[in-house]
């Protein structure tokens, strides 16, 4: 185990056996403070972990810290609005991933079964519900959630807004279902309206100058992940534990800021650096041998590079212990792409934030028809030459899942086999360990017969 994994143990530890709102507050001070925050980020072997870490902790600090309004906010919000209105943003869907991750899972979503939460529920969601009736999360100043993909979030952050006193400053953006002119009017206005709204309960205007910058670092961001994305395109060999299924936070809840547009720049700089060592594997194979080292990882000999295959991942992973990514790597299978990675909205227009994000939000393929999000899908698959997919079916999410029978054909009839893969994200006693061991072994044996055929 190395020293991040034991660091990362020991906070753990400390956090299920004082499992509280104070102590969590405590323990984020004491590990974002300097020089703390930089010897932890220090401990990575990667670069884009490092950074992934460091920010994600800043962030969390940042809403805890109790100096700053703080507005939860769904996934698929455009959070570059929240940083130009000084907002710190908390994720609960994100951070109810967080306590599969703590261990914590089975005491959130008990508490939640106790306040009759349904169990049919998404668990992200209850997990975070909660956490909520647990006094785990900080007190938000405002409530903002949106239609796209997900309805539980209309409803639990509702419930939350009622808990919290402050049913006034919820808010329900409604996104049209397809994206035209009208509707890209309607919704920015809709943004706009709940903007000067946010900024009038806070006794301040909006300020379009600081709204310009957000922007800006938005398109920074924007710029850095296509490029990274690009790499990822041929890459084979990556840095040790990198799965861009962990990105999540940033990728949403950070664009618009510094660091979101600095961690890609790091995470594209890492993954180009890894990439032209794999290029000198296939070029020069006699100079580059299986047991030499680079940055922590043994380097690959150019059969094994060959021999890869390439998945692409739909939806979310488990955030608990589970053997699918070791599976996965012993069998040379690599996730050279996930759905959440993609970057699906065209630049911002800083002199017209309202409209940029009312189409950035339009844009997402998990908003209006299956065609869009099979579109996307398809895409994907070809761009990145992938040899099957898997889609992780976590439980309670009706519009992921509702769509997989399609998504499957659709791939079929390009010669590309999708996984429909039942699990759960967060409950660990909701997975078969066993059956999801044997059926994702059977799509290996099915992807490396197609091969070979």
């Amino acid at each position: 185990m190395g020293i991040a994994e034991k660091i990362k143990d020991g906070l753990k530890t400390n956090i299920q056996n004082n499992l509280n709102k104070k102590n969590i507050k405590k323990i984020l001070n004491i590990i974002s403070s300097e020089p703390l925050l930089s010897a932890y980020g220090a401990t990575f072997a990667s670069k884009s972990d490092k950074f992934l870490n460091i920010y994600s902790i800043k962030s969390l600090q940042k809403a805890y810290s109790s100096r700053y309004p703080v507005a939860y906010g769904s996934l698929f919000l455009p959070f570059e609005l929240f940083h130009a209105l000084g907002l710190a943003p908390f994720l609960p869907e994100v951070i109810g991933g967080f306590t599969g991750g703590l261990g914590l899972a089975d005491r959130t979503l008990k508490e939640a079964s106790s306040r009759w939460y349904t169990p049919d529920l998404c668990t992200f969601h209850r997990s975070a519900s909660g956490a909520v009736e647990m006094d785990l999360f900080p007190e938000p100043d405002f409530i903002i959630c949106t239609n796209i993909a997900c309805d539980a979030a209309q409803k639990t952050f509702y419930i939350d807004a009622g808990k919290f006193g402050i049913k006034d400053r919820f808010y329900l953006i409604d996104v049209p279902y397809k994206k035209n002119e009208g509707s890209i009017k309607l919704l920015a206005k809709q943004l706009e309206n709940i903007s000067a709204d946010i900024a009038a309960k806070m006794n301040k205007k909006i300020d379009m100058e600081k709204f310009a910058s957000v922007i800006d670092y938005s398109n920074k961001f924007r710029d850095w992940a296509l490029k990274a994305n690009g790499v990822r395109k041929k890459l084979l060999f990556y840095p040790k534990y990198f799965n861009g299924l962990n990105f999540i936070l940033p990728f949403h809840g950070l664009a618009g800021t510094k660091e979101a547009a600095d961690l890609y720049r790091n995470v594209y700089l890492e993954l180009n650096e890894f990439l032209k060592v794999q290029e000198s594997i296939f070029t020069n194979t006699g100079n580059y041998k299986p047991e030499k080292m680079f940055k922590g990882r043994k380097i690959p000999c150019v059969d094994n590079l060959k021999k890869s295959r390439k998945i692409l991942w739909m939806h979310l992973k488990p955030y608990y212990k589970n053997s699918i990514f070791t599976m996965l790597e012993e069998n040379n299978y690599k996730i050279v792409f996930e759905e959440i990675s993609n970057v699906y909205w065209p630049r911002l227009d800083p002199e017209k934030p309202f409209e940029s994000l009312a189409v950035k939000m339009l844009s997402n393929p998990l908003n209006g028809s299956i065609e869009n999000r099979v579109n996307a899908i398809l895409k994907m698959a070809l761009d990145y030459g992938i040899d099957g997919a898997v889609l992780f079916a976590h439980w309670g999410c009706r519009h992921s899942n509702g769509g997989a029978r399609i998504l499957k054909d659709s791939l079929k009839n390009i010669g590309i086999p999708l996984l429909i893969l039942d699990g759960d994200c967060l409950n660990k006693n909701n997975s078969s360990e066993g059956q999801i061991s044997t059926r994702l072994q059977g799509f290996i044996e099915i992807v490396d017969s197609r091969i070979q055929d």
